[in-house]
């Protein structure tokens, strides 16, 4: 859009930077630039041209039908710009109102229409030449390519100062039919390679499984083994300790023995000896005893023979603790005839 200001019977024109500004009179070329900013008289049969200068991105989105009668849609930008600004204004009608500064056309969406038409044509070409699983296989690059050489060899552009600055295709989509059915084989084989995946993996945790029971098999029979090893090494303990046990009881038995036999003879050998020290304090004792009474005998002998019985009857009474002695005649009639004797015996040493 022109930037337009009134002073008087002067106006100003003042172009973007981005725009290209041609100034006529009178049907005569009188000013242009890019960016021109001019003074012209408002009623001096003045008119403005404003093209712009810079890139365009034209939206296109093209159907066609493939050789086997199915449908697809393709998408994608179109990037151009004016390569000769005046003859671009004197093919379309790029005018200004030169009181406003807005279009008097549309001149901008007769160069789309012109891409579109241009495009879809090279769409059409390409698409219908081939099916839709060839074309599908080729991918949206051979169709960007197709475009652009048919682009390329069109002169129309040129002949209006369009240069093209690019085409780039971004989406080439069958219809949501095709999609599905184009879909499903895809979708079984997928499936398919899902279900052999969780066949497989069922089949591997089932051997896992298998190795886990084989593993834990082997670890209770391990554990039997080492649970019966250990019983009969308890086994053999208890019937080493008893042996043990027996032996130690036997050597202790054979040790009390020997021991009881020892003592029973030291014992006897104790017992013999204080019975034969016994026997010669007895045969001592019996022989001073013996000794004393044949003093005894030898002194009774040398004396009187009433001495002798009273020192018997003083003995007698002493040892029998009598009290009260009675004799009969006879025996003072003994007693009074020895002692009379010995009353008449004549003593020794007289």
């Amino acid at each position: 859009m022109t930037t337009i200001r009134r002073l008087g019977p002067w106006t100003h024109a003042r172009a973007e930077a981005s725009a290209f500004l041609a100034i006529h009179r009178n049907g005569r070329l009188v000013r242009s630039g890019r960016g021109l900013s001019a003074w012209f008289l408002t009623a001096g049969g003045t008119s403005l041209v404003e093209v712009p200068a810079d890139d365009r991105d034209n939206v296109v989105a093209v159907s066609a039908v493939t050789r086997d009668f199915q449908a697809v849609t393709a998408q994608g930008v179109v990037t151009w710009r004016a390569a000769d600004p005046l003859l671009l204004g004197e093919r379309l009608d790029f005018s200004v109102d030169p009181r406003t500064g807005f279009p008097n056309a549309e001149p901008v969406a007769q160069v789309g229409a012109l891409i579109d038409g241009l495009v879809k044509a090279a769409v059409e070409r390409h698409v219908g030449a081939r099916d839709v699983a060839t074309l599908l296989a080729d991918g949206i690059g051979a169709l960007q390519q197709a475009v652009e050489a048919a682009l390329a060899a069109t002169r129309q552009f040129e002949e209006i100062g369009v240069a093209l600055a690019g085409v780039r295709l971004s989406d080439l989509s069958p219809s949501p039919e095709l999609v599905r059915a184009l879909r499903q084989p895809t979708l079984e084989r997928l499936q398919q390679g899902a279900d052999e995946a969780t066949f497989a993996r069922r089949a591997a945790a089932v051997e896992k499984e298998a190795a886990i029971a084989q593993n834990e098999t082997r670890a209770r029979i391990r554990l039997e083994e080492e649970r019966a090893a250990l019983i009969a090494r308890e086994r053999d303990n208890a019937r080493a300790r008893s042996e043990a046990e027996a032996e130690a009881a036997r050597i202790a038995a054979e040790s009390a023995s020997e021991t009881q036999a020892i003592g029973a003879t030291a014992a006897a050998q104790a017992r013999g000896v204080a019975a034969d020290a016994e026997a010669a304090a007895t045969r001592a004792i019996d022989g001073a005893r013996l000794e004393a009474e044949r003093a005894r005998a030898e002194i009774a002998r040398s004396m009187p023979d009433i001495v002798v019985i009273a020192e018997a009857l003083r003995h007698g009474m002493a040892s029998a603790k009598i009290g009260t002695l009675n004799l009969g005649p006879d025996i003072v009639a003994q007693l009074g005839d020895a002692f009379g004797a010995a009353l008449a015996a004549p003593r020794k040493g007289a």
